[in-house]
């Protein structure tokens, strides 16, 4: 009513004046106002209709040429109701005309006028409601966002406004292109956006919600760890303000379930995926039947119960996600535009049941869902390669189960262009690799067309390199290329009556046999390619021969060496010499110092096989002797000729006098003497480096301090598990043999030489790594592991989670060690903003 009485009012006015009368121009504005003012109220169709005719008056009134204030006002009023009644009619003429008068408006207000902020944000609204909009019109609105956004900085009532525009047109533009520096300026805009809303603020949790939403899109996209652990902890805390009874806690939950599956399927943490389940479930219950999120809570709820399915052989989480997917299916009728997923997802379960039941029904419908699913992810569709992989691995088992020609050919149609969709730097270009090869190598059983395997060989060995150790599919990946070696060795040696080895070791042995027949064939015709994949071969058969339990192959020999008389153990001796007898060979042909290195590593760790008394001591420690010598000569380094006079002495003192062996250890000892004789001579004649011992110990100790400042003021020592403030790690490392090696070799350099030496091996031997870890109970604080050693056995509390950090990092061959809970003083602020400064440098 006050809307009608005001627009009453302005009526009246506009009567007292009539054309030519000098309020008439304020008359016509005020009413045509008012009439928007009440259409927004009241949606009265006229009332916009007649504002709009009253703005055209107003502007004729106000040509270009007198007073632009009001003129551009009066410009800006008529595109917005041009914009609304576009909105209710459609009509394409009204949304043009809004967008040039406001280019128009713009044009009267140049840059440094005070209201130049508000036309572009009303051209840029503009802009976003043309039929015929283009990418062009979305580049135009972003830029025109962002002038508006620096004119609106931080304390600008109308800043909210423009973020918001914003970011909903760079997610917009994001979704249709996929571009990663889109998303990038959304997250960057979110933190903005988040800042006008902070703690405390009744909104908080909304843009809490939506940093995190964009994170886990991030994470997506760039694989960023730091951006998946940073949602997590923005969708927990959103959490917590919005509690049971909240009515946005569902989409919350859900959200929270989807990074808690996306960090579960990076690292395979098993309470993450519990936790994901246990959410996804509430959040379930939140949306009963009706809900429109239903149906999403629901997939990924089944998505969950599948991957735990695989984890801990459970039929019933199987049997319910299949339940769960059905039940999906019926929400997303054909013309859903997420019933793809959905029949994608379906097929992977029946897939998995049939591998674990046997049911060939299972697969049948697998199949036939796969199928229906590709059909809705053609060519272009960012999920054809995933459905066309899928599809194709259920054709390959049922070719498995029927030998069914065509099945096999059809999976491989299939693969080819998924492999194309996968090119190179595509996290799932591994799994295309290793199904193709699969394939391959099952049509050379089936045809024994022998260029199949040669391809399915080298698409093996692709695959393998995108699984470096550690991988969760790396061990599959390696199986099969190792039978697929194991039929090249075959087929090569007329050897088919051979039985085919099921076993990882045996197929190790199947391996480091085929290496000993290429390294035959090298020693006879010296082609390096030989040479090349005799390497490769035993290398394979070396990770063969690991067991899940070992972390690296220096645990497994440990291991074995401790047991040194089995079998195993025995074979392990043969892989490992002829590794380091390879890899000297291949330093000798190429002059590579990393197959030196490796060599003396693999020597090394034959040594650990042959203690004393052992009948091929002796010449393992000339092996290796000789190799340390040759290193000596490439890189002059007084620790490795000291090192190889000590190993060929023992040698020596171990050959039998007279013997062949002797004769040979004892002319190499008296090389390496005259060599060390020679380095020395020449470090006097030349002066070394005219630095003291003194000299180059100060420089060492400089260098490490000025390392340790970069890095926390506190690590733990893994080998002892003492934690070490930085001038006892200093101690450490000045009293180590470590630094009477690197004063060693810098004897032997000039200046330069010696710095980069002194810093690398500094660099190399304080690398640290960080606890990742979510707080428990009874966490050691500074004080609890102060004067102890965290392997202490008589202490209990929550050291065991610490224990086995110390442990894994010694197992990597990390010395140092950092955890939030005890390497800190947290009383200190100085030391918490040294440290927080330390981790981010």
């Amino acid at each position: 009513m006050a809307s009608t009485d005001d627009v009453s009012r302005k009526r009246e006015k506009l009567e007292r004046c009539p054309p030519g009368h000098d309020g008439r121009f304020g008359a016509l504005f005020d009413l045509a106002y008012a009439l928007y003012e009440r259409y927004e109220k009241e949606h009265k169709f006229d009332d916009v209709n007649e504002a709009i005719t009253l703005f055209r008056d107003c502007l004729e009134l106000r040509p270009v040429e007198n007073e632009k204030s009001d003129r551009s006002g009066s410009l800006q009023n008529l595109a917005l109701c041009l914009w609304h009644r576009y909105r209710e009619l459609g009509a394409v003429d009204d949304a043009e005309e809004a967008v040039r008068l406001g280019r128009e408006a713009l044009a009267l207000r140049p840059p440094g006028h005070p209201t130049r902020d508000m036309c572009l944000h009303n051209l840029a609204i503009n802009l976003g409601f043309r039929k015929q909009a283009e990418i062009c019109d979305l580049e135009e609105k972003i830029q025109l966002y962002r002038e508006a956004l620096e004119l609106r900085p931080p304390g600008h009532p109308l800043r909210y406004l423009t973020l918001y525009e914003l970011i909903r047109c760079l997610s917009y533009k994001y979704e249709k292109q996929g571009s990663v520096k889109d998303l990038e300026e959304v997250v960057t805009l979110r933190r903005a956006e988040l800042d006008l809303y902070p703690w405390g603020h009744p909104d908080h949790d909304i843009y809490l919600h939506n940093l995190a939403c964009d994170l886990r899109r991030s994470f997506a996209k760039t694989a960023a760890i730091s951006d998946l652990e940073e949602s997590i902890e923005h969708h927990r805390a959103a959490l917590e303000l919005r509690r049971l009874g909240h009515v946005d806690r569902s989409s919350t939950l859900h959200e929270l379930t989807l990074c808690l599956s996306y960090r579960h399927d990076k690292y395979g943490v098993a309470d993450d995926l519990e936790e994901a389940i246990t959410l996804g479930r509430e959040a379930l219950r939140l949306c009963p039947s009706g809900h429109p999120d239903r149906g999403e809570f629901l997939h990924n709820l089944a998505c969950s119960l599948r991957k735990r399915s695989i984890k801990q052989a459970a039929t019933h989480d199987l049997e319910e996600a299949i339940e769960l997917h059905r039940v999906v299916s019926e929400l997303r009728p054909s013309g859903h535009p997420q019933r793809a997923s959905t029949l994608h997802e379906l097929a992977l379960c029946l897939s998995n049941r049939h591998d674990k039941l046997g049911v060939i029904d299972n697969l049948e419908e697998a199949i036939t869902v796969g199928r229906a699913a590709l059909e809705l992810c053609p060519l272009g569709h960012p999920d054809h390669g995933m459905s066309l992989q899928c599809l194709a691995r259920d054709l390959r088992k049922r070719f498995a189960k029927n030998a069914t020609a065509c099945d096999l050919e059809e999976s491989i149609e299939l693969l080819r262009p998924a492999l194309e969709l996968r090119p190179m730097g595509h996290p799932d270009r591994s799994s295309s690799l290793h199904e193709l090869a699969l394939c391959l190598s099952h049509r050379y059983d089936k045809h024994r067309v022998t260029d199949g395997l040669e391809e399915a060989i080298l698409l093996g060995r692709e695959a393998l390199e995108l699984c470096p150790p550690g991988h969760p599919d790396r061990g599959a990946i390696l199986h099969s290329l190792a039978c697929d070696l194991w039929k090249k060795f075959q087929y090569l040696h007329q050897a088919a009556a051979v039985v085919r080895p099921t076993s990882r070791a045996d197929l190790a042995s199947a391996l480091f046999e085929f290496s000993q027949h290429l390294w035959d064939q090298f020693q006879r015709d010296v082609i390096m390619t030989d040479l090349d994949n005799a390497i490769c071969l035993a290398t394979y058969a070396v990770e063969l021969r690991l067991s899940p339990e070992d972390a690296s192959v220096a645990a497994w020999v440990q291991r074995l060496a401790e047991r040194s008389n089995s079998d195993e153990s025995e074979r392990a001796v043969d892989n490992l010499r002829a590794l380091a007898n390879y890899h000297r060979a291949r330093f000798r042909a190429q002059h590579a110092i990393i197959d030196l290195n490796e060599a003396i590593t693999f020597y090394r760790h034959t040594l650990r096989f042959r203690p004393a008394r052992h009948p091929n001591r002796a010449s393992s420690l000339h092996d290796l002797s000789q190799c340390l010598a040759d290193r000596f000569r490439e890189q002059p380094a007084a620790a490795d000729v000291n090192q190889a006079i000590v190993l060929e002495q023992e040698a020596l003192h171990l050959f039998v006098r007279g013997a062949p062996g002797y004769h040979v250890s004892r002319r190499c000892l008296a090389t390496y003497l005259q060599m060390q004789l020679n380095s020395r001579v020449a470090m006097k004649s030349s002066g070394g480096s005219n630095v003291t011992p003194l000299d180059v110990k100060r420089v060492i100790r400089n260098v490490a301090f000025e390392t340790l400042k970069t890095m926390p003021p506190r690590l733990l020592y893994t080998p002892t598990g003492f934690l070490y403030n930085r001038d006892e790690q200093i101690t450490h490392f000045m009293n180590s043999q470590q630094c009477e090696q690197l004063e060693s070799l810098c004897a032997t350099c000039d200046r330069h030489q010696q710095m980069e030496l002194i810093h690398a091996d500094i660099s190399r031997h304080f690398q640290y790594v960080t606890l990742s870890h979510r707080w428990g109970e009874d966490e050691p604080s500074l004080c609890d592991i102060e004067d102890y050693t965290v392997y202490d056995p008589y202490i209990d509390g929550g050291f065991g989670k610490l224990q086995a950090f110390c442990r894994v990092a010694l197992e990597w061959d990390y010395l140092w060690a950092w955890s939030d809970t005890c390497c800190i003083d947290k009383d200190s602020s100085a030391e918490v903003q040294e440290t927080i400064g330390s981790m981010f440098a």
